[in-house]
This record gives C-alpha cells, structure tokens and sequence, in this order.
C-alpha cells in the first residue's frame, strides 16, 4: 500500500486497528493488515480510528501536539498565532503544532458577567457561549439572576457567560413618553355620550423602584389615566367640555398627578386632543351655532343701519339751518351729475345761466 500525506496534513498509522505510529508529511509504502488515516494540521485533532487519549500517548505525539483541558464551569479561548480562533467547552482539545502557535486562555463561567474580555472577542462567540444585553441612549437596565434583581445597568453594552446562571434582563427608558388614551367613551354630567381623545407626556423618576414595585408601568400609567379620565370628565357638563378644555388640561394634569404618586412617574404635561360628539349633537350644535352667528349678523345689520340713519338725520338738521350748507350740497350734486353727463343742450332763447338755474331750482337775477 502506497500513501502520500501533503504538508497540510498528518497520518495516523494503524496495525490490526492499533495505532502504532504518527505519521508526518511524505511518501510512504506499507505491506500487510495496515491502514493509514490522514488528519488536517489546521484542525483539532478528531480520530475516527481511535480516541484522542491514544494519539496523546504515542510516542511521537512529543513537541507535535499543544493540548488543554477544559473543566466543568469554564471555557478556553484559543489563539492561533495571536489571534482568536475559536471558543472551547468542557473536555480535552489537542492542536498540531504544524498548523501554527497555539495559546489557551482558560476563564471561569462561575461569575456570570464578563469584565476582562475584548469586546471584538466576544461579538465572534455564538449565542451558545454568551448573552450579549445592549442598553440604548437615555435607558437603563435591571439584570436579574436566577430570577433574582443582581445589577443595574446604564448605557452600554454588556456581556454574560450562559452557564449555570440564568441571565435575563427588563430596559427601562428614561426619555419622556407620549401615552394617547384613544376613543374613550364617557358619559358627561348631563348625560351625553362623547368619545375623548387624551394625550399625556410622562417619563420614569426611578427605574430601581419601579422594577421591584410595578410588572408593567406603561399598563399601569395607561390605566391611572384612563381612570381619572372617567372621573374628572364625568363630573363636567357638555358645555364645559367643549368651553374650558385648556383648564380641564391642567386640572386633569393635577389629578393624574395624584393618581400616579407612589409610581415613581412624573406626569409632564396633559391635555384633551379632540372632543367627538355623537351625530345627533353635533347636528343639533351646529344648527344652535348658524342660529346664533345669523343672530349676531343680524344685530351688526340693525346696528349699521341705525348709526347710518341718525349720520343722514344730522345731515338733514344742519342743511335745514344753514342754507349756505345747503346751497354747497347742491353744488356737489350738480358737480356729480356733469361728471357723468356727455353733453349739454342749452336753448339760445334764454340765458345760459337762467338755464342752469333751471337745473338746480333757482332763477338767475
């Protein structure tokens, strides 16, 4: 039998299924019960002829192979001529010295947290090795152990060991939020059904306490504001609704105030959005809202007129009293009507001025 093993590879030379020698690179020939299985030097070392045990125990395994054990609750990190290649779990790993210089970091998963790791190393670790828990800009993060509420975090990226502590983690943000409470029906104090519209702005004051007291502090600010909603808005007639919604804003944000102490919430700001009536009132509003914007047309109508009447009375007085007055206002008039005349037949029987005179209702003399 003929074998030819490349450079890239070493040879595991077995007798009767016994692994008798290891084989580098080269040409060989062999005779008789002998078998030869070529293993890749770039690779750890996995033999399908026999165990890793007997290859570390052959005598010419000696200055060929860089080996570590791994135990129970920790990992190895391996480099390849400085640099990472690959993580290792619990057992005995063997490399070919062939396939480059081998180091091994050997670190303990009893501490869940990962603090003397390069970043660049542990975004290469696959999901089975590592948590990676990222909290964004203006957030914060409880990290719980078991269960168990263990670190606090604020912006960041973090890393964990998925070993024999659970880790799971609840980000809370800090910004300011926008809650809309949509649709709400509720029955006013002279019982008309609206839909309300409300909007609030709030933000969380303490994160801490709010991950020991609350499950879900958004369903609880939802429900405080809804709630206080109903009460405040009932105790208000359709006509304050509609008249007063800028003070009903800051009243409510008085009242959401009181109902959210002891939440860790700060409410900022809160308003009604829209106000939606039923179809029969608003029919009827907007029949009462023509009604009443003819009512005050018709007033400034009347009122025009009056102040026009008593202008064209004190008019009449003082042309009644002084003829001079009077004489000029005629005068004008005249001047008005020639404006717009084309042209003027006079008689050559009478004076020009006679005629004229004619006109306005006076005789020269």
């Amino acid at each position: 039998m003929k074998v030819i093993i490349n450079d890239n590879q070493k040879g595991l030379l077995f007798h009767n299924g016994i692994l008798k020698n290891i084989l580098g690179s080269g040409k060989y020939s062999f005779f008789g019960n002998k078998t030869v299985e070529k293993l890749a030097v770039g690779e750890e070392i996995a033999s399908a002829g026999c165990t890793l045990r007997k290859i570390l125990d052959c005598p010419d395994s000696n200055g060929q192979v860089s080996e570590v054990t791994v135990k129970n609750g920790e990992i190895c990190l391996h480099y390849v001529d400085g640099c990472f290649e690959k993580c290792l779990t619990a057992g005995r790993h063997a490399f070919w010295n062939d396939g480059g210089s081998h180091e091994f970091m050997v670190i303990s998963t009893d501490a869940p947290k990962i603090t003397d790791i390069p970043v660049t190393i542990l975004s290469r670790l696959t999901a089975g090795f590592v948590t990676e828990i990222l909290v964004p800009e203006q957030c914060r993060a409880v990290i719980y152990y078991n269960g168990k509420p263990s670190e606090y975090l604020e912006s960041g990226r973090y890393f964990y060991w998925n070993g024999a502590v659970k880790i799971t983690s609840r980000i809370y943000s800090m910004r300011v939020r926008e809650l809309c409470i949509a649709g709400q029906e509720i029955l006013t104090k002279d019982k008309v059904g609206v839909r309300v519209n409300f909007v609030l702005n709030w933000k969380i004051t303490d994160y801490i306490k709010v991950s020991e007291t609350t499950e879900d502090i958004d369903r609880n600010v939802y429900t405080a504001a809804q709630l206080a909603l109903r009460d405040y808005l009932g105790g208000k007639t359709m006509d304050e609704l509609l008249s007063d919604r800028e003070n009903i804003g800051n009243e409510m944000l008085g009242e959401l105030k009181k109902r959210t102490d002891g939440m860790y919430v700060e409410i900022v700001s809160a308003g009604i959005k829209d106000v939606i009536l039923p179809g029969e009132i608003a029919a009827i509003m907007n029949t009462v809202l023509a009604a009443e914007k003819r009512a005050q047309a018709n007033v400034i109508t009347r009122r025009e007129e009056v102040a026009s009447t008593r202008s064209l009375l004190n008019t009449a007085k003082l042309l009644e009293e002084n003829k001079t007055l009077r004489r000029l206002k005629e005068l004008e008039y005249i001047e008005k009507i020639f404006a717009n005349v084309g042209e003027i037949t006079v008689d050559a029987r009478s004076s020009l001025l006679n005629q004229l005179a004619q006109i306005i209702g006076e005789k020269d003399e």
